[in-house]
């Protein structure tokens, strides 16, 4: 018994030792400046909108007759409610569904350094089957994926902006596919990727163009609050 008392004191001083060792702080060392390089980067990019945002402010005296229009997170979910649900065909997201899927909501939009907002897509399946040979081993599992679409699906997307001519350039990529109701780590995997490669393959685009104005949109710019764009002759 004296043996085991003694052996745990040296068990735990060997543990802090080689914690300390030389080569366990250099990778620390390392980790902790990779972190901070990368809120540096996040720093200068957000710095880098602020600047924008600050000459977009002023560009209405310069031009006289120029305007901006702002755009709040709230007012982007507004204006996407007006236009939801949207139906599309199931196989525009996967190449081997049948039916249709709901774009029933976008909401949570959050915006980002470099143009960069990230929002979530609720989706649901009607009458979706896959139609796919499937051996029978695998037809209950296939079930199961086809009422988990069905019950709905959270996407969340990560989206470039720019703009072009007169229109809002949207290029948004899905980073996770969650299924409401039976969940499964290859389903969503699958799903996401059939997503990125099929239905976001395209960028959507958003004609700006206010009618009788007078003005079309020339410069677009994102800060932490705002979606800003600027409007002249």
């Amino acid at each position: 018994m004296r043996a085991l008392r003694l052996g745990l004191p040296l068990v735990a001083l060997a543990g802090v030792g080689c914690a300390t060792n030389p080569a366990s702080r250099l990778r620390s060392a390392e980790k902790e400046n990779q972190r901070l390089t990368q809120q540096l980067q996040d720093t200068d990019r957000a710095l880098q909108s602020v600047s924008a945002y600050t000459e977009e402010l002023r560009s209405p005296g310069k031009s006289g007759r120029s305007f901006n229009l702002y755009f709040t997170p709230a007012s982007l979910e507004q204006q996407a409610s007006r236009v939801l649900p949207m139906r599309m065909p199931a196989r525009g997201f996967h190449e081997k569904l049948q039916g249709d899927v709901i774009v029933e909501r976008l909401y949570d939009i959050r915006f980002g350094p470099g143009n960069t907002l990230t929002c979530r897509a609720l989706l649901r399946g009607d009458n979706v089957r896959y139609t796919g040979s499937v051996p029978k081993a695998y037809q209950a599992e296939v079930r199961r994926f086809q009422s988990g679409v069905a019950a709905g699906v959270v996407a969340d997307l990560v989206v470039d902006l720019s703009l072009s001519d007169t229109s809002l350039v949207a290029r948004a990529s899905a980073t996770r596919t969650k299924l409401q109701a039976n969940s499964s780590a290859n389903a969503e995997g699958m799903l996401r990727q059939q997503v990125n490669e099929r239905a976001l393959r395209l960028p959507f685009t958003f004609d700006l163009t206010i009618q009788g104005a007078g003005a079309v949109p020339r410069r677009m710019v994102l800060t932490a609050n705002h979606l800003v764009v600027t409007y002249a002759p």
